[in-house]
């Protein structure tokens, strides 16, 4: 595969690659522990298993299987996979336009005062770095 092309994922793939972003190495019944904490109706095993070889097979997780519970790991860095993620967020929702997303995000009011003022430093930053 590409290093450029990396396959979509579901609703349910990008909540379980941010688990495994922050937890990674992470076995498969700490991962189903912590999915199934919050659900009324709980998540299999079997599914989970096969959500991750999905996973695997799309080149997002990469499988440790030198002990015998295997261990998950992202072979994806986090911000290449968030950035993939929000360019088809973009492409879909807002045709290809930063703007009409930030500015859906503002005027939702969906954006805090505090991350307003974040991204008004950040727009400085790179205002100056562009000059």
């Amino acid at each position: 595969m590409a290093k450029n092309s990396l396959p979509s994922l579901s609703a349910s793939e990008q909540a379980i690659m941010d688990l495994i972003w922050k937890l990674q190495p992470v076995g498969l019944n700490d991962l189903l522990e912590l999915i199934n904490a919050d659900r009324q109706e709980p998540l299999s095993r079997a599914t989970l298993q096969t959500q991750l070889t999905r996973l695997e097979a799309k080149g997002w997780l990469t499988r440790d299987n030198s002990e015998r519970a295997h261990r998950y790991s992202a072979a994806v860095k986090e911000t290449r996979g968030r950035t993939k993620v929000l360019a088809e967020l973009k492409a879909r929702f807002f045709g290809g336009s930063g703007l009409a997303l930030v500015r859906c995000l503002v005027e939702s009011g969906d954006i805090s005062a505090d991350e307003l003022t974040e991204l008004r430093k950040l727009v400085r930053l790179k205002k100056g770095g562009d000059a």
